[in-house]
């Protein structure tokens, strides 16, 4: 079960790692992005652990198969959340378009 909870955190976290290397606030600045990336890492992980927490509870009231909804759910909401991103990441905007123009023509 480790392999669906973490997988998905790293890569959510390198993802949001990346974009913020790029943003102006942080570029140049190693000190603030490995501070940013270190709390969006460490919310991540307390976030998945807390997640885990619930497996227990629901394994014990309800069976295996509500551990697996909820996983399940988890992955659909992460996934729901990150739909921009993955979006512009899927189809980048043409040279010479902003992001929002570029949003606009489609």
């Amino acid at each position: 079960m480790g392999i669906l909870v973490g997988g998905p955190n790293n890569i959510i976290t390198s993802a949001v790692a990346a974009d913020l290397a790029s943003h102006p606030s942080v570029r140049g600045n190693n000190k603030s992005l490995g501070t940013v990336t270190g709390l969006i890492n460490g919310c991540g992980a307390i976030t998945a652990s807390i997640g885990l927490l619930a497996v227990g509870p629901l394994q014990s009231q309800y069976g295996w198969s509500s551990v697996w909804v909820f996983l399940m759910g988890c992955t659909f909401t992460g996934t729901a959340l990150m739909g921009t991103k993955i979006k512009d990441e899927l189809f980048p905007a043409p040279e010479g378009y902003s992001e929002v123009e570029a949003n606009l023509a489609v």
